[in-house]
């Protein structure tokens, strides 16, 4: 009985990180819309704050330590400018989905290393100027942004197991666009102007349940 039992226990965690596995996370961040051509204007200045992002994850695993796995994430981030005279604060709504290489290092222990990454798409659900010294300034700027985006993500941190196949990951989680955020169409924008990135950098929390 003692060695059935053993021998349980033994399968049971060789199989706790191998195979399908579904979970959630969330996360604070700080972001930047960075524009070469903004930041060089005498004048202007923006500064980051805070915003959130939370969203449901799910993958598989093909060994104990690797796997492929995806999130699907709604963000909000925010952006402080002050251009001469003018501060305004803008804000997006993104869903951003990335396909992603994982790796955790030995499951059999409590704490275990992770990291993550891969590519990613934005899709922009929302923009809008708040809080403007010009009133006039303020509503929708979705217009002035790509609807979709192409970027890449990372991660690292500690993952810990919780009880049977529940884990707590907390680490850091880092995502920035390749593509350009602005719609270059968009007849406020100068001609020859330099690409947007949107840059973001969290602390994530999340719990994993491996099935």
């Amino acid at each position: 009985m003692i060695t059935a039992t053993i021998l349980l226990t033994v399968i049971t965690k060789a199989k706790a990180q191998q195979g399908f596995y579904a979970g959630a996370q969330g996360a604070s961040q700080l972001s930047a819309m960075f524009n070469e051509n903004d930041a060089d204007r005498p004048g202007a200045d923006y500064k980051s704050k805070l915003g959130a992002t939370y969203g449901l994850n799910g993958g598989y695993n093909f060994n104990r330590h690797m796997g492929i796995g995806t999130e699907v994430t709604y963000s909000r981030t925010k952006q402080r400018y002050i251009d001469n005279s003018v501060s305004y604060t803008q804000k997006f709504r993104y869903l951003k989905i990335p396909v992603m290489f994982t790796y955790n290092t030995n499951p059999d222990r409590k704490f275990m290393f992770t990291a993550k990454a891969g590519p990613q798409i934005g899709i922009l659900l929302g923009s809008e100027i708040t809080g403007a010294s010009n009133s006039a300034m303020n509503g929708s700027t979705k217009d002035q942004y790509k609807k979709l985006t192409l970027g890449a993500m990372a991660g690292a941190g500690i993952r810990m197991h919780m009880l049977n196949n529940i884990y707590l990951d907390a680490g850091v989680h880092l995502d920035g666009t390749i593509s350009n955020t602005e719609d270059g169409d968009y007849k406020g924008y100068a001609i020859g102007r330099a690409k947007t990135h949107d840059l973001n950098g969290s602390l994530e929390v999340g719990i994993k349940y491996f099935f």
